[in-house]
C-alpha cells in the first residue's frame, strides 16, 4: 500500500458532502442509464448522455460486462445482464413483507383500475419497490423498480416527507433538491412546507402533473408500529380520470396505506 494513497480512484463529493469514488459513481451511472433507457442504447449513446469520453465508457462497459451486470446485443446495443437479478433479489429480501406489499399493490390497481405502486423510505430517498400497471387503455409510464429522486415533487416523496423528523427530512431534501439551481430552492421550499402541513392534516399527498405532464399522483404514508413513517402507497392516473374520480381514488389509497401499516405491524410483533 502506498503511503500517499496514490493507487486509489480519484474521490469526489456527493450532494451532501460525502466523499465517494468517482470511478464507482461512473460505473453505477452507466448501469442505471442502460437500465432506464426507453430503448437499448449503444456505448456511444451512454457516453454522450453521461458526458463521459468514449474510452472511459468502454472501460466501464468492459468492467460491468465481465461481472455479468451488462450484456451486449448482436446489434451492439446494451441490456442489463443476469447478475443484476442478484441485486434485485437482495433488495427484495430487505423487506420481509415484500410479497404482501406486492399483493396489496395488485389489489389497489384492481380496485381503482389505475397504475398502483408502493415506495419505501431508504436512508435519504423514497424508492419505488413494486408497481402494477392499470388495465385501462391509457397508462402511466415512467415507473420502474428503484425509481427515486425528486421527492419534493413526487406524491410518494411528499407523503413521506410530511411525517419525517427535521433531521431526516433535511437529508432527503438535500438529495432531492441537488438537481435544482440554488436560486430556485427557497421558493420551492416555501411552497413545499405549506404543502407538507396540508398533507399532515388530511393524510395524503398530491402530485398534480408536476412530475409527469398529464399524470396525477396520489399517495398516502404507511407507518411502523412505533409511528415512524416507512413509505407510501399510491396511484398514478391520467389527469382527466384523476380529476373526475379523485375522491374515490383518495379513499382507496388511504385504505391501502392503512392496510400496509397493519401488515407491517403484524410482521414486526
Amino acid at each position: 500500500m502506498k503511503g500517499n494513497f496514490g493507487w486509489m480512484t480519484p474521490q469526489t463529493k456527493n450532494s451532501v458532502g460525502t466523499l465517494t469514488l468517482q470511478t464507482v459513481e461512473r460505473a453505477l451511472s452507466f448501469l442505471e442509464k442502460v437500465a432506464t433507457s426507453a430503448t437499448p442504447p449503444t456505448i456511444r449513446e451512454v457516453a454522450e448522455s453521461l458526458g463521459v469520453n468514449i474510452t472511459t465508457s468502454y472501460h466501464l462497459f468492459n468492467t460491468l460486462a465481465s461481472r455479468g451486470y451488462i450484456e451486449r446485443n448482436s446489434d451492439l446495443t446494451l441490456r442489463i445482464g443476469f447478475q443484476a437479478a442478484v441485486l434485485f433479489d437482495g433488495f427484495k429480501r430487505g423487506f420481509s413483507s415484500q410479497q404482501q406489499m406486492n399483493d396489496l399493490v395488485t389489489r389497489l390497481s384492481t380496485s381503482t383500475s389505475e397504475t398502483a405502486w408502493i415506495s419505501m423510505l431508504s436512508v435519504d430517498a423514497v424508492v419505488l419497490t413494486a408497481f402494477v400497471d392499470g388495465p385501462q387503455a391509457v397508462r402511466a409510464t415512467g415507473l420502474y423498480v428503484g425509481l427515486s429522486g425528486l421527492e419534493h415533487v413526487r406524491s410518494s416523496g411528499r407523503a413521506v416527507l410530511a411525517f419525517l423528523d427535521d433531521e431526516q427530512r433535511n437529508a432527503v431534501l438535500a438529495r432531492s433538491l441537488s438537481v435544482v439551481p440554488p436560486p430556485q430552492q427557497p421558493a420551492i421550499m416555501d411552497a413545499l412546507n405549506r404543502d407538507l402541513v396540508a398533507i399532515r392534516e388530511r393524510g395524503w399527498a398530491l402530485d398534480d402533473q408536476e412530475y409527469n405532464t398529464g399524470i396525477v399522483g396520489i399517495a398516502a404514508p404507511f407507518f411502523a408500529g412505533d409511528g415512524g413513517v416507512l413509505g407510501a402507497v399510491g396511484i398514478w392516473a391520467p389527469a382527466s380520470r384523476a380529476y373526475d374520480l379523485q375522491d374515490g381514488l383518495v379513499t382507496a389509497v388511504i385504505a391501502s396505506a392503512r392496510e400496509a401499516t397493519s401488515l407491517l405491524d403484524a410482521t414486526t410483533r
